[in-house]
């Protein structure tokens, strides 16, 4: 009898330990993503749309407000810039997220079309500059495949860079495109733009954009680890 009371008892260890495991793996939606500069960007550079904190198993689908609106077409490389000293990205056009990382983890962006004629494109960079010092008419032009320094246009421009990580590019008529970066906590900022040759400079296209965190795999590893502890510990009681 004690055994029957002790593998039931087990048993439901194990459950109870996978059902918390299980809980803790399912994304939540992001509380906190909020709308940031609502003004006009070109005259500043830089100016974030989106702000977002995440940690843990977060995601920001089904958030309120969703981080989604309209962006230039050919905001994140127009060829109308090659060439430029910074740059072939259109700062103002494009849609910028300030994203601060509690804890390490694998980020995964997802951005799409949302029903529009936008061939979606965005980068990454660790940091966050809320401006290119500049007044109306400030240096707006960005580089989505590098560091960038708006102090190469002209010194009196702020000469802190963003650290360039990635980036994700649509093939052909690809109408979305998803990358995972591993990250570790801190600040970082995206930028969701258009690519050619979809629109024309200067049109305007609706996008969706969805984040979404899990820890890095050691927290993973550690948490099954344990889990595994615990399944070995009943097979000895129940095998006792």
């Amino acid at each position: 009898m004690n055994h029957v009371v002790s593998r039931k008892r087990s048993i439901g260890l194990i459950a109870a330990a996978v059902g918390l495991w299980l809980t803790g793996a399912a994304p939540s939606h992001a509380s906190t993503v909020t709308t940031g500069d609502t003004g006009d960007p070109a005259a500043r550079g830089i100016a974030y749309n989106w702000t977002v904190n995440m940690s843990g198993f977060d995601s920001t689908a089904g958030s309120t407000p969703a981080i989604a609106g309209n962006l230039g077409s050919l905001s994140w490389n127009d060829p109308i810039n090659a060439g430029d000293p910074i740059g072939t990205g259109w700062t103002h056009t494009s849609r910028w997220t300030a994203l601060t990382l509690t804890e390490a983890a694998d980020l995964t962006i997802t951005l799409a079309a949302n029903g529009s004629s936008l061939v979606p494109a965005f980068s990454l960079y660790a940091g966050q500059q809320q401006t290119d010092n500049g007044g109306n008419g400030g240096w707006h032009v960005y580089n989505n495949a590098g560091n960038f320094d708006w102090s190469t246009a002209d010194p009196t421009y702020d000469s802190s860079s963003l650290n360039y990580i990635g980036n994700a590019s649509a093939a052909g008529t690809d109408s979305s495109i998803t990358k995972t970066f591993s990250l570790a906590p801190g600040l970082y900022s995206i930028v969701f733009g258009g690519n050619p040759p979809a629109g024309t400079p200067g049109s305007s296209v609706a996008y969706q954009a969805t984040l979404s965190t899990v820890p890095v795999p050691a927290a993973v590893w550690l948490f099954g680890s344990g889990l595994a502890g615990l399944v070995g510990l009943a097979r000895r009681k129940m095998s006792a």
